[in-house]
């Protein structure tokens, strides 16, 4: 369905793709994605208002979800019931490995990536050798589900969208995490800037940061977009990119709160370029 937000800016919501994936993460439920004209520009970005689970070192993504749309005059309401039954794995050989320790030394290279930024091309190009040289993949894999998250987004025609969440039907045992993912394509928004003045392209972005910065936005300079979102108070904001040929394309930010939480709420603002 297409939700017209102005001009030839449109919002729509992409089903899961079964077959012919062109990401691996395309198997993942999509929030609302950006839309100039014909031409999606989300790439393997999951869209706004995604929320995913974290178990420890074991992340759950939502693999499927019902969806309700109420239009009014002046906004257009939908609403995503998200069932968390997806789970990332790694497979080398064809072969699903389940290791401790393999997801240790995942998350200590990610983070490694993050604070040291000169590392990040060298750990890249090792990455696609160690991919390359023994079949190393990422898939998403369907698993006991853990719950459902509800998420509302009133979409105004002026581009404005309110995120409402309810987090109450989420199996909280061993939850150690929750985050609400808005992603973009990353040969798009290729763009980072926020109100402390900060201005950043292309691969000098990286992968996730914290930033404490009031506001935070990625700017389209091609087709003259930029999304924004603002500092919540009782969470963490993150932003990043990543673009990685037929495996990663996303530009986000994200908020990550504590699972007590059950209920939350953020603006996405989408404007013209300035």
């Amino acid at each position: 369905m297409m939700i017209k937000i102005g001009g030839d800016i449109s919002l729509q919501i992409k089903e899961p793709e079964k077959e012919k994936q062109t990401y691996p993460s395309c198997r993942i439920q999509k929030g609302l994605v950006l839309f100039h004209g014909n031409k999606d520009l989300s790439e393997e970005g999951v869209g706004f208002g995604v929320p995913i689970l974290k178990y420890g070192q074991k992340t759950i993504f939502p693999g499927g979800g019902c969806i309700k749309v109420k239009k009014f005059a002046d906004r257009v309401d939908v609403k995503i019931d998200y069932d968390f039954n997806l789970a990332e794995i790694i497979v080398v050989k064809g072969r699903r490995i389940e290791s401790r320790t393999i997801c240790r030394i995942k998350e200590y290279l990610s983070w490694f990536h993050r604070k040291y930024p000169f590392s990040r091309e060298l750990l890249k190009k090792g990455s696609i050798v160690i991919r390359r040289a023994f079949s190393v993949e990422t898939r998403f894999e369907k698993v006991a589900s853990t719950g459902l998250a509800s998420v509302g987004y009133e979409i105004s025609t002026d581009g404005m969208i309110h995120v409402s969440t309810d987090l109450r039907r989420i199996k909280n045992e061993g939850c150690t995490e929750v985050i609400f993912m808005n992603e973009q394509g990353a040969n798009y928004f290729d763009t980072y800037c926020d109100s402390e003045g900060t201005n950043l392209v292309g691969n000098a972005i990286g992968s996730w940061q914290e930033t404490f910065c009031d506001d935070v936005s990625f700017i389209d300079p091609y087709d003259e977009l930029t999304f924004t979102l603002s500092r919540i108070h009782g969470s963490r904001m993150f932003y990043g990119r990543e673009l990685v040929a037929n495996r990663l394309a996303w530009s986000g930010i994200a908020y990550s709160i504590s699972p007590r939480i059950l209920n939350f709420a953020y603006d996405i603002r989408i404007g013209a370029k300035k």
